[in-house]
Order: structure tokens, then C-alpha cells, then sequence
């Protein structure tokens, strides 16, 4: 049934933009700006060390003190590329080039921090395996971090769900940022997958640089997704 004063078209946009919101969540997360200890885990390719960059910077901007970790012992160039992007946004940075256990590179970390949100950027892999489940449980062991946050690119489509929900078994994952969104994927395939999860979508990554970084609205994503803003 049409209901009076609306032409069926705009009967047909209303129910589409309001089912397509509760698929890809109802409301906007919740934010704490509280001191806290902060986990970005994912596989290769999601973004994550850049990611880590653009929460510090999110949080320096609403007056907290961010201070960032490289945990990631694996990727050949994490560690400078983590380093540049602290002296880019004027952040501090930890990290010891050449330790391959992550576990002492956390531990001293936490000896030399000074801020009130720690971000580490935690070692990816081509796949969720034993190795990499053991790596990030002992860095958190270490850290107790109070967010744990699977970070995921917007072209993995509906196979966000699948990895959403092996990251969470491992771990147990508090928040997702899906990253890439600048690039021709849509990310509704992610954000839906993520939400069937009961993984809250946080934040999304809109472009390269510390500054293409938004709290993610379900409400505001839609209404962009089909056209009206």
C-alpha cells in the first residue's frame, strides 16, 4: 500500500533506503574519547598501517594524545612507513627495527608510552592461520587492549563477513574500519557482511592521506550509496 501524499516511486526509495540502513547498521557507533589501548589486526592489503595513522589523527584532533606502535615484524617496510606517517601528523612513535617477536616490541612499547591512546599496528598475512591467531592473542595479552578492531578494504565484498567472523573467534573483535572507499568499490558488500557479524562498523577510510578518515553513519552511507547526497 502506498501511503497518501507519496507517488509509489517515492513509496519504493523510502522502503529501499530504509531497509539498506538496517542492513548496514541502524545507528552510528558509539565514541569514547577516554585514554585507551587500541589493536588494528586484518590480512594483507586491508590498510591497516595507514589506518593507524588516520585514528591517531582522529583522535588528535578531539584533544586526546594518540601514540603509535609497530607491531608489524613481517612486512619489510612497516616500520618506516608507520615512522614517516607519526612525523607526518606529529604523533609519537615506537618501534624497533629488526626485533622479529612482537611480543618484546609491545612490551617495551608500553615501558616508553606517553599518551592517552595507544594504536598498535599489529603483522598481517595472506590468511587467518594458526601462526598469525597466536601472534596477535600474545600481543594482547600484553597490551590488554580495550579495542580490538578487524580492519577490512571495501573490494572484499561479501567475504568480509567470513573474515569478520574469523577474526572475532581469534580474538574477539570490538569494532571494524573498512578502508578503501575512495576506490570504485561501493563497500555495501563489507559493510552489510560486517553488520550480519554483530561486528559495529566504526570508522571508513575514504582516501590516502591521515585526514580521509570518518566516523562511519549507516544513515548518511546510504543515502550517498543511492543518490541523495
Amino acid at each position: 500500500e502506498v501511503p497518501s501524499g507519496m507517488t509509489r516511486k517515492e513509496h519504493v526509495v523510502k522502503v529501499v533506503y530504509e531497509e539498506l540502513t538496517s542492513l548496514m547498521g541502524k545507528e552510528k557507533a558509539v565514541i569514547e574519547l577516554k585514554p585507551k589501548r587500541v589493536l588494528l589486526v586484518g590480512l594483507y592489503g586491508s590498510g591497516k598501517t595507514s589506518t593507524a595513522a588516520k585514528l591517531a589523527r582522529f583522535y588528535q584532533k578531539k584533544g586526546l594524545k594518540p601514540f603509535l606502535v609497530c607491531c608489524d615484524t613481517v612486512r619489510p617496510a612497516a616500520f618506516e612507513q608507520l615512522q614517516q606517517l607519526a612525523k607526518k601528523i606529529d604523533v609519537p612513535f615506537y618501534g624497533e627495527k629488526g626485533e622479529k617477536d612482537p611480543s618484546v616490541v609491545v612490551r617495551n612499547a608500553l615501558a616508553h608510552a606517553h599518551g592517552d591512546v595507544i594504536i598498535v599496528d599489529s603483522s598481517g598475512r595472506n590468511a587467518l592461520d594458526n601462526e598469525l591467531i597466536k601472534e596477535i592473542k600474545d600481543i594482547n595479552n600484553i597490551l590488554m587492549a580495550n579495542e580490538r578492531i578487524l580492519v577490512i578494504p571495501s573490494d572484499i565484498g561479501q567475504a568480509a563477513k567470513e573474515q569478520a567472523t574469523a577474526f572475532h573467534n581469534a580474538l574477539g573483535i570490538s569494532d571494524v574500519i573498512v578502508t578503501k572507499l575512495d576506490s570504485t568499490a561501493k563497500g555495501g558488500g563489507a559493510l552489510t557482511a560486517c553488520n550480519l557479524t554483530g561486528a559495529k562498523v566504526k570508522f571508513i577510510a575514504v582516501g590516502e592521506t591521515p585526514e580521509d578518515f570518518q566516523q562511519y553513519d549507516p544513515e548518511k552511507f546510504v543515502a550517498r550509496l543511492i543518490g541523495f547526497a
